[in-house]
């Protein structure tokens, strides 16, 4: 089995990056390098797509995020205060950066389970982005876990905010795999300015 501590200096990478990428601390990859810590079911899915990174991963030299990345951000900017639409402009950068990865194990990765963020509406809206990335993509499958019942909302969520009067439009605009899971962000919201 391929450590992660050997596939981090491998790429070339420092723990701190390496823990943002899994969507972890720094002090969880020091201590699941020296077995002090071992990571759950999610994590350890996470550090296996890691492990199979090729040498030359967009990872090791461009800032790219993962989902769980973008996670941990979500998770920061909510303890944080942080508006909306300022999370929302993490989505929008990992929708624009997953096209840049060109390998499966890229894209696995990528894809690997994230942890909550600490709100269900982000955690369903996330879901429905990896579905939909997976989709534009051509892959022919989706990670098992966005079919999860957290990864579903009861109630409709409108990150869009139209107003009642508009929410036929809002539901005809949204992202497919995103309404699916009771989250109306529109595809126009998608596209980087």
């Amino acid at each position: 089995m391929v450590s992660l501590r050997g596939t981090r200096e491998r790429l070339g990478l420092t723990q701190g990056r390496v823990a943002e990428l899994l969507g972890t601390s720094q002090a969880n990859v020091s201590a699941y390098e020296t077995g002090r810590l071992t990571p759950g079911p999610a994590v350890a899915a996470r550090i296996e797509a890691f492990t199979a990174l090729p040498d030359d991963t967009i990872y090791r030299d461009l800032w790219a995020p993962t989902l769980a990345s973008t996670a941990m951000q979500l998770r920061e900017d909510i303890r944080a205060g942080v508006g909306e639409s300022d999370m929302l402009r993490v989505i929008i950068q990992a929708s624009d950066d997953f096209p840049k990865l060109t390998t499966a194990a890229e894209r696995a990765f990528f894809l690997a389970e994230p942890g909550p963020t600490g709100d269900a509406r982000f955690d369903a809206l996330l879901a429905g982005l990896a579905v939909h990335l997976c989709r534009e993509a051509g892959m022919e499958s989706t990670p098992a876990w966005t079919r999860a019942p957290g990864r579903l909302l009861d109630e409709i969520c409108w990150f869009d905010s139209p107003a009642p009067s508009l929410h036929a439009l809002g539901l005809r605009d949204a992202v497919p795999a995103m309404r699916a899971r009771g989250v109306m962000f529109s595809r126009r919201n998608l596209e980087s300015v």
